[in-house]
C-alpha cells in the first residue's frame, strides 16, 4: 500500500508540472471490502488523465455509504462522498458482495488555499494547477487541524512535508509517543524515516525490553535490517547468545539465521564462530557445496579450507588437496 501511495504522490506532482490549466477532475473507481482489515475499504481511482491511485480508507471516512449496501448480495446503486477541507470527491456506482465500482468527480475547495496561507504554509501548485494540487491534499487528508497540531509541536514545515507526514502516519500522537521514549525534537525528516523503516515506538520498546538501548539512528539501522528481539532470541536458541548488535546486523545482511546453523550442524559443523558463519554466506559456501566437498575429499574439510576452495572457484569434486580439518 505504501508503494502505491508514494507512486500516486509522485505521479500527481509530476502531472502538475506539465498541466498549466485546471480541467475538471473525474474518472472511475473500484472498491473492495478489506476482510483482513475490519472497517476498511481498498479504493482504487483511475483519473481520466491516466493517473491512478489505490489505498485503504476507513469506511467511516465516506458519507452516505451504508454497510448494508457494501455487503448486499444483489447489485445495488450507491452514491457517497469523501469530504475533505481541500475538496470533495463524489462517487456514483454500484456495490455487490463487498465489491463496487463506478464514476467519481472532484470539487476543489479554493478557500482552503487561504486557510493554508493564514497558517503560514505556502501553496505553490506546479504551473498553477491548483485543482490538481488540492486533489492530492484531499486524498491524503491534509487539513488545517492537522497542520495546527504539528505546528503546535514545533513542526512549521513546507506543504510537501505535511503531505509526507500524512502518507507515513506521522501525527501529534506519534511525536508525543517518541518524546515519551526520550526522543524529543526529532527532525521532521527523521520522523518520516522512522515510519518508513518501522523504527516505531512499539519497536523501540520491544528492543529496550530485550536489553538494547540505542540512539534513534541506530534503532533505524537495526530495523532496516529487520533485527528484532525475536531474531536475537532465535539465534540465542541456535547457540549464539549475547551477540552484539553489529553481528546481528551482519547476520541479517548476509542471511545467517537459525535454519542455516541447523543445516551446518546436520552435516557435522557445530560451534562455528559467528564471523565464520558470515564468511560462509559471503563466499557462497552453502550446505550443498559442503556436502559435495565432503564426498569428494572423503572427510570433513575445515571451514577455512571450504572458504578458500570457494574463493578460488574450484569445484568441490576437483578439490582433492583440501586439508583434513576434522574438528
Amino acid at each position: 500500500m505504501l508503494r502505491r501511495t508514494l507512486l500516486l504522490y509522485a505521479a500527481l506532482t509530476a502531472l502538475g508540472s506539465t498541466i498549466a490549466h485546471s480541467a475538471p477532475i473525474a474518472g472511475t473507481w473500484t472498491a473492495r471490502l478489506e476482510t483482513e482489515r475490519p472497517g476498511q475499504l481498498y479504493l482504487s481511482l483511475e483519473l481520466d488523465s491516466g493517473e491512478s491511485h489505490g489505498s485503504n480508507f476507513d469506511r467511516s471516512a465516506f458519507t452516505g455509504l451504508a454497510p448494508e449496501s457494501i455487503a448486499s448480495t444483489t447489485r445495488v446503486p450507491v452514491r457517497f462522498s469523501l469530504e475533505r477541507e481541500a475538496g470533495t470527491l463524489t462517487f456514483e456506482g454500484t456495490f455487490k458482495d463487498g465489491r463496487g465500482g463506478g464514476d467519481f468527480g472532484f470539487a476543489p475547495n479554493h478557500d482552503f488555499v487561504k486557510q493554508l496561507q493564514a497558517l503560514g504554509v505556502r501553496f505553490e501548485p506546479k504551473h498553477g494547477d491548483a485543482d490538481r494540487e488540492l486533489l492530492h491534499l484531499a486524498l491524503f487528508d491534509v487539513s488545517t487541524p492537522f497542520i495546527r497540531s504539528m505546528q503546535a509541536l514545533g513542526y512549521r514545515e513546507p506543504l510537501d512535508r505535511y503531505v509526507e507526514f500524512r502518507i507515513f502516519g506521522v501525527d501529534s500522537a506519534y511525536v508525543r509517543d517518541m518524546a515519551s521514549l526520550g526522543f524529543e525534537q526529532v527532525s521532521a525528516a527523521k520522523l518520516v524515516e522512522t515510519r518508513i523503516h518501522g523504527a516505531t515506538p512499539e519497536y523501540i520498546r520491544r528492543m529496550r525490553a530485550s536489553g538494547v538501548d540505542l540512539t534513534l539512528a541506530r534503532y533505524i539501522e537495526m530495523r532496516i535490517f529487520n533485527v528484532t528481539p525475536e531474531f536475537a532470541q532465535e539465534m540465542a536458541q541456535a547457540g549464539y547468545p549475547d551477540l552484539s548488535r553489529d553481528v546481528l546486523v551482519q547476520f541479517r545482511i548476509h542471511g545467517v539465521d537459525a535454519d542455516f546453523v541447523s543445516e551446518l550442524r546436520d552435516i557435522g559443523y557445530t560451534g562455528v564462530p559467528a564471523q565464520k558463519l558470515v564468511e560462509l554466506r559471503i563466499f557462497g559456501v552453502t550446505p550443498s557445496f559442503i556436502r559435495r566437498a565432503q564426498k569428494a575429499a572423503g572427510r570433513k574439510p575445515a571451514i577455512d579450507d571450504l572458504i578458500q576452495v570457494r574463493i578460488m572457484g574450484v569445484a568441490p569434486e576437483a578439490a582433492k588437496a583440501v586439508d583434513d580439518g576434522v574438528r
